[in-house]
């Protein structure tokens, strides 16, 4: 299995080991001592026979910023992830300046573990602890990362990220809109110099999309006869179908009166929207509601009118339901409330 070979040369004698291994690429290195190659040798293949799989010349030479950069310009801009690019590069940034000095084969998961810990430490633009889940993002990202060099790139035997141990995740947040400001932020949308903006923050309330997912939505996906809209490419790569209410109904076709449907249903660039939307919130005294709230409040919503949270997941576009259930104690407060109703009048 390893071979000794002496090597003699104007710099002196050296020994080469090469250790054969059956389907993969063999390992050599030299020693300026026999002694050392016939240890170095042992060592290897007592991993073999251990079943270990050894790191090879392309993980010894490669680095994590090779293999991030790869990720970047080849393997992303293909994947269904593509739309999120900019977002990935963001994380992966982190991780090239606290790994991609490091060679591919010595990423192990203690040394991945250590980085998490380090990056665990550090805080956020409100001079906050970094979450949890804000953590657990940053290692999803290295370990697509990893993954592919291990499938497809062939520069490491195995994804190290898959034995680090996730942190645990904040509980979500729950913001969303009471009636009252409900009424007045969508008044204070009326009023803005930005005639999109009450029509765009209705359908955001009406079908819990997100912003991008509203910015990117074309008339040749909406079917006002029969109630829905079509996402498109969305974030999680998928295609998704929602119901329209009625009244969101009306909205759009009152937003579409003297335009012509093809294209985007708003033509909105994300400056043109993000300041008129911060005026409104401010007239509505709403200090602590982001637009991605409007997401949150819908689910509510949902809940609240009976809505399983199975309905809530396939209407927001989540694979799983862990997602939805921060939502689980609004529904079973109005589930009750029904079961109630329905036993008073056929029960009493």
């Amino acid at each position: 299995m390893a071979t000794i070979e002496k090597r003699s040369g104007k710099g002196g004698t050296t020994w080469r080991v090469r250790v054969r291994r059956l389907g993969q690429p063999q390992l050599t290195k030299s020693f300026e001592t026999k002694k050392a190659a016939q240890e170095w040798a042992t060592e290897q293949e007592a991993k073999v026979f251990a079943g270990e799989q050894l790191a090879s010349s392309e993980a010894r030479k490669r680095t994590v910023a090779e293999a991030i950069d790869r990720y970047l310009e080849v393997t992303l801009p293909r994947s269904k992830h593509r739309k999120n690019a900019s977002e990935q590069a963001r994380l992966l940034a982190v991780w090239r300046d606290l790994l991609g000095h490091r060679a591919l084969a010595g990423l192990t998961p203690a040394v991945v573990a250590e980085a998490r810990d380090e990056l665990a430490k550090r805080t956020n633009k409100a001079k906050r602890p970094i979450s949890g889940a804000t953590v657990n993002r940053h290692l999803t990202a290295l370990s697509a990362v990893l993954r592919v060099a291990s499938k497809e790139y062939g520069w490491l035997n195995k994804n190290p990220v898959a034995n680090v141990s996730r942190l645990e995740d904040s509980k979500g947040r729950e913001r969303f809109l009471s009636d009252a400001e409900r009424v007045r932020l969508l008044q204070a949308c009326d009023k803005s110099a930005l005639d999109a903006l009450g029509p765009l923050v209705r359908l955001a309330l009406a079908t819990g999309a997100r912003k991008g997912e509203l910015a990117s939505l074309e008339w040749a996906n909406v079917n006002l006869e029969r109630r829905t809209v079509r996402f498109v490419d969305t974030k999680n790569g998928e295609n998704r179908t929602v119901p329209l209410a009625q009244t969101a109904v009306d909205v759009l076709r009152e937003w579409r009166k003297g335009r012509l449907p093809v294209g985007p249903v708003f033509p909105l660039s994300k400056d043109q929207v993000d300041k008129p939307w911060r005026e409104a919130r401010a007239e509505a005294g709403l200090t602590d509601f982001r637009f991605h709230d409007l997401r949150h409040s819908a689910a509510s919503y949902l809940a609240m009118s009976g809505a399983s949270l199975m309905d809530i997941a396939a209407i927001l576009g989540h694979k799983t339901l862990a997602m939805v259930k921060r939502y689980s104690h609004l529904s079973e407060q109005h589930t009750t409330a029904a079961v109630d109703r329905m036993a008073e009048k056929f029960l009493g």
